[in-house]
């Protein structure tokens, strides 16, 4: 037992990093204390707060210096007082997961006591890491929007440019510092936000509690992990020692904002598409919060709520026009409760809890209303932290966090063998119809998340060696999913040869092209468990006035199981961050720092369970040779119900799924691919240089250069080497294919220079913003919108060459310039009212995509050196990578705040204006609204190329030899007539859109 006892005592000596928890992120402020050069020790530091139970207090120590490891956020005043020495008194904002430094000189009592505001303006990082805090005053004040990818994209080196651009709010996914937008890690109150498979961040938060968001995006301290982007920290409000609530409703008509007025096309070379009709109804969504104090000083209560009830804009099931509507009925929850029994020891509970039902959703395209469904889709937030002083010198932060997200209904409502099997229709693309898919009675989908944490820290003043903050941890991250992915609700799905369409019933034709799918799933899930258990280690040493490092490390362990129970990841990895900063004179005003930084990604949930059976549908397919249904276009076709009685009747006379009838496809789950062994993190190495001035109050300006390079992709690995594997249906052989890491064949790397300024003028005008210059360059976008992470092809190398499958250039979010820029006046701010005026410009460049299309390699091409089953299409790319961009996005924002207060309460109304001129510039390079149709040998008709080959004429596009000759376009490929232009509204950056909020607050 004693031994057990010794080595969890030298894990926790050895362990240490920043001064704040992953957890709910606090604020670290320490300082040195002198007089007339001379350090002075025992002076009485005191730090109060109106986000701080009771008054914090320590002492300098003998070298002057003293520490607040962990300080809610918020404006504090800091006293300082030595008997037979002026008192001095300090105001100072301190950022959620900053450090700050605050330096004090007391001199020989004779002037009378003053107050120095340091600091009120947001909070951006003057040491080592890069990173910004924007408080909910600032976001209120400005016409940016209040959500978490709004508050985000003000900081620099972040990017919307990532692929999921989401049709109802025009938000694409997240990217920080060149890294893909499922490597960033989202915190609200130290919950991991992240969404399991995509890693995109759920909107779980209330936005008139949030206290302010610190996004941090290079040089990120060890404590952070399981990322290779960015850290973003949200937190909420804790209430108060005086009692302050707020109700607002913001009001939105879907009827302000104007249709797309360009020459927009379809994809079938319609001159105009059509937009669904908006709904002329005044849209609120409310909010209210509460907080006050239960005891002063003691315990504090703090509540919020958020209601939307949306009417989406009616849309219609074409080609049969059934109109319908999509309806979100959401409601959002938050509680919070602070107890301080002594100002020593803090306790804090935080509960967040979200229903949202959603009336009219589904998926893929439609032709009636039986596709769609009302499914809901339950969330739950809860955090539990303590942090005590043990001693002036030792303190320790403990926290257990969890999230639980459920899919409830999300499909068709029987698993019925003629309700619930899913019809679609060849003819239109494989329109759907008749039942949902997905099967919304089988279990429902969760996707939840564990997090335990601890943490202690000791402060060593020394004389020559300057002071050292010694911070250790343990953080043990379980990622949990668990899903039966049910095709359909009778896991059938038929694909008619055509439909018959009178009005708005639809009538399957059945002919000798039909195909019967079945998608049964041979193994329940027993649900994910991807684990990251985590020491971290950090010395904050501070050697003289001028000179201070950081020294830290991570190490992180992932012990990973997929849905089988199977372990697929056994890996482990050592991070080491490191960094120098230099303040010339001593007094802050200029600050030089440069850093090292490892950073490693937690295990793709997708990528780690892709070959796992548990919960996963296989696939059968046969072709019908039955009886014709509705075929030659009949005066009374049969419904699809009798349609489908005559199919499977005849199916299940054969024998259904079991008997003799051959199947023309079979895909197994896991199929023939495995993973061997373990797979490892992706990693990013990053290098960074920067500067920062402060202009006394006044303003700061910060720059920092970033390089950073990622390595370990993931890859699908198959070739002659690998071997084969048996067909789990018949015993034939297949090729066999590897899920690994591999860093040679797969390159990404990011350089920017990330700027940021914030200026006040006269206590009227505020100026802010952002400007980041980059480039993001390799071979590798590593993630799709539908399946979020993906692996690289390095299968059957012999088919394809680098330079043409997968080419370098310029990634697809690669935004070479951002530039966003506000100002805040206050026009009138005295009596009783206040009246502010903001905007907000933005600028960004373009975004790169390509040409590029399968083409055929048959054996008169390349003789087959060995395959069981080799490709005959491989993707091909005819111009470079980036041979083509978007438009550049201007926009212009506006708003108004105006409040008038009587007594306490202060009622305000905020008009707001977003794309005040309504440019309507091409943004995305999502294929939802961004047509990209190449034609080749593989994929063309009869008329797609407009030049005549060898011997030909114009029509087809013929094959070519890809290791011999360069294709021709028209020839052997082509554009599509449409290609480079929007098909959707999605194409295009969000319109002129008008809200406003009303509300009073005290």
């Amino acid at each position: 037992m004693r031994q057990k006892s010794v080595i969890a005592f030298l894990l926790f000596a050895l362990l240490a990093t920043a001064s704040w928890a992953q957890g709910n992120p606090t604020a670290k402020l320490s300082g040195r204390i002198s007089n007339e050069g001379q350090p002075l020790s025992g002076v009485l530091v005191t730090a109060t707060s109106p986000n701080v139970q009771g008054a914090r207090t320590t002492s300098s120590t003998a070298n002057g210096d003293y520490l607040f490891p962990a300080l809610p956020a918020g404006e504090y005043t800091v006293t300082f007082a030595l008997e037979g020495l002026d008192t001095a008194n300090r105001t100072v904002r301190l950022g959620a997961a900053q450090a700050s430094v605050l330096d004090v000189v007391l001199s020989v009592s004779s002037i009378a006591e003053e107050i120095v505001v340091t600091g009120q303006l947001e909070v951006i990082s003057q040491g080592s890491e890069s990173a910004v805090t924007f408080s909910k005053t600032l976001v209120d004040e400005l016409p940016t929007g209040r959500t978490v990818d709004e508050i985000v994209g003000l900081a620099p080196g972040v990017s919307t440019t990532g692929p999921a651009k989401d049709a109802g709010t025009g938000q694409a996914s997240i990217v920080i510092s060149g890294a893909p937008s499922f490597e960033n890690l989202f915190l609200i109150n130290g919950v991991v936000a992240n969404e399991n498979i995509r890693g995109q961040a759920f909107p779980l938060f209330i936005e008139d509690a949030v206290q302010e968001t610190t996004t941090s995006s290079g040089s990120i301290s060890a404590e952070y992990g399981r990322f290779t982007g960015g850290v973003v920290n949200v937190i909420t409000k804790s209430g108060g020692n005086q009692f302050s609530g707020s109700l607002r409703s913001t009001l939105r008509n879907q009827d302000w904002t104007p249709k797309v007025s360009k020459g927009a096309v379809k994809s079938d070379g319609a001159s105009s598409f059509r937009e669904a009709k908006p709904t002329d109804k005044v849209i609120p969504t409310y909010e209210a919060t509460l907080g006050g104090p239960i005891l002063k000083d003691k315990v504090w209560f703090f509540l919020a709520g958020r209601d939307l009830n949306q009417d989406a804009s009616t849309q219609t099931a074409a080609p049969t026009s059934i109109p319908f509507k999509q309806v979100t009925d959401e409601q959002r929850y938050e509680g919070k409760l602070t107890l301080s029994p002594t100002a020593k020891h803090t306790f804090i509970g935080s509960y967040i809890k979200i229903n949202r039902k959603e009336e009219g959703n589904f998926f893929g395209t439609i032709l009636d209303d039986r596709s769609l469904v009302s499914r809901e889709l339950p969330q739950e937030l809860k955090a539990f932290s303590y942090s005590g002083v043990l001693t002036d010198r030792l303190y320790v932060t403990a926290q257990y966090n969890e999230r639980t997200f459920q899919f409830i209904g999300s499909g068709a409502p029987t698993q019925d063998l003629i309700q619930g099997t899913l019809l679609l229709d060849q003819s239109r693309g494989n329109a759907r119809y008749w039942s949902p898919t997905f099967c919304g009675i089988c279990r429902p989908e969760d996707r939840n998340n564990k997090n335990y944490l601890g943490k202690l820290s000791y402060f060593l003043s020394t004389g020559k060696a300057g002071t050292h903050e010694i911070v250790g941890g343990y953080d043990s991250f379980e990622d949990i999913r668990a899903s039966d992915n049910h095709q359909s609700g009778s896991d059938y799905r038929v694909f008619g040869s055509g439909a018959i369409i009178q009005g708005s019933s639809i009538f399957p034709v059945f002919d000798g092209n039909t195909v019967i799918q079945f998608n049964p799933i041979f193994q329940e899930t027993q649900g994910t468990s991807f684990k990251t258990n985590s020491f971290f280690a950090n010395d904050s040493w501070r050697f003289n006035d001028r000179l201070s490092f950081n020294v830290g490390f991570r190490y992180d362990q992932n012990d990973g199981k997929n849905a089988q129970g199977r372990k697929v990841a056994s890996d482990s990895n050592f991070s080491p961050r490191l960094a120098a900063t230099w303040d010339p004179k001593g007094d802050g005003s200029w600050i030089i720092n440069a850093s090292y930084g490892k950073y490693v990604a937690g295990i793709a949930n997708s990528v780690a369970d892709s070959t796992s059976t548990a919960g996963a549908p296989a696939t059968f397919q046969w072709a019908y040779d039955g009886p014709t249904v509705n075929t030659g276009n009949p005066a009374n076709p049969a419904d699809p119900a009798a349609a489908l009685t005559t199919l499977f009747n005849w199916f299940n006379a054969n024998g259904g799924p079991t008997g003799s009838l051959q199947p023309i496809f079979i895909s197994i789950p896991g199929g023939n691919q495995i993973i061997r062994g373990s797979l490892n993190s992706p990693n990013a190495n990053e290098y960074s240089l920067g500067f920062s001035k402060q202009f006394a109050g006044r303003g700061v300006v910060r720059l920092t250069a970033i390089h950073r390079k990622f390595d370990d992709f993931y890859a699908t690995v198959g070739n002659l080497s690998t071997g084969t594997i048996p067909n789990p249906t018949n015993g034939s052989l297949l090729d066999l294919q590897l899920i690994e890491n591999n860093s040679s064949a797969f390159e990404r790397k990011y350089d920017a220079l990330q700027g940021q300024f914030q200026w006040r003028l006269m206590k009227k005008f505020d100026l802010g913003g952002n400007w980041t210059i980059s480039r993001l360059q390799g071979n590798f976008d590593g993630e799709t919108r539908n399946n979020g992470p993906i692996t690289g092809d390095l299968t059957y190398p012999e088919y394809k060459l680098a330079r043409w499958n997968r080419p370098s250039g310029d990634l697809s979010s690669d935004q070479r310039h951002k530039i966003g820029l506000y100002g805040v006046y206050r026009l009138i701010d005295a009596g009783h009212q206040t009246l502010n005026i903001s905007l907000f410009q933005s600028y960004q460049t373009g975004l790169p995509y390509g040409a590029s299309q399968n083409i055929v390699i048959n054996s008169a091409i390349l003789a087959n050196p060995g395959y069981k089953t080799p490709p005959t299409r491989v993707g091909y790319f005819f111009t470079a990578r980036d041979a083509f961009r978007t438009d550049n996005i201007l926009r212009t924002d506006i708003s108004m705040n105006y409040s008038f207060r009587f007594g306490k309460v202060e009622a305000f109304v905020s008009p707001e204006i977003s794309n005040l001129f309504n440019a309507e510039n091409l943004d995305t390079t999502d294929s939802r609204g961004l047509d990209q149709t190449v034609f080749t040998a593989a994929n063309s008709g009869t008329t797609s190329c407009s030049q005549a080959g060898p011997g030909g004429t114009p029509g087809r596009c013929q094959t070519f030899n890809p290791y011999t000759s360069t294709p021709v376009e028209g020839v052997h490929w082509q554009k599509g007539p449409n290609f480079g232009k929007a098909i959707a509204p999605l194409g295009y950056q969000n319109r002129r859109t008008f809200r406003v909020s009303v509300g009073f607050r005290f």
